[in-house]
């Protein structure tokens, strides 16, 4: 009985450890980042690292100037806060001059999916 206990008391506490967070665009993320871009995702390509390094092609840029056209995610299938990366998509990329960007379901950068999105902070609201 106290195995069986123990057991689901770690499976329920390990779904605690899922990543849960919301994936709304806030105005705060879009003053925090140095610059924001709606870019394609051309290529993806597994690192040595394990990491997903994916190659963007720039369809609009929203504010200041991008530094680099590219993202990352966790290779790994069971990385629970990492976005998955789908080539021929769109993404809204939140960048910061000098810094890496990652996909994750927990941060700003994400698959874009229809201009609702952004509307409020490209025109100043």
């Amino acid at each position: 009985m106290r195995f069986f206990l123990a057991i689901t008391v770690f499976l329920i506490s390990g779904t605690a450890f899922a990543c849960s967070c919301s994936n709304l665009i806030t105005k705060r993320d879009f003053e925090k980042a140095d610059y924001v871009y709606i870019g394609r995702v051309m290529s993806a390509a597994v690192t040595p690292d394990e990491v997903v390094e994916s190659q963007l092609q720039v369809k609009e840029v929203l504010k200041g100037k991008p530094d680099q056209y590219v993202f990352l995610s966790a290779a790994s299938f069971n990385a629970m806060c990492e976005g998955e990366v789908i080539v021929g998509s769109d993404y809204i990329v939140f960048g910061r001059y000098g810094e890496k960007t990652w996909l994750s379901s927990c941060g700003p950068t994400q698959n874009f999916w229809h201009r609702e999105q952004i509307e409020m902070f490209i025109n100043g609201s």
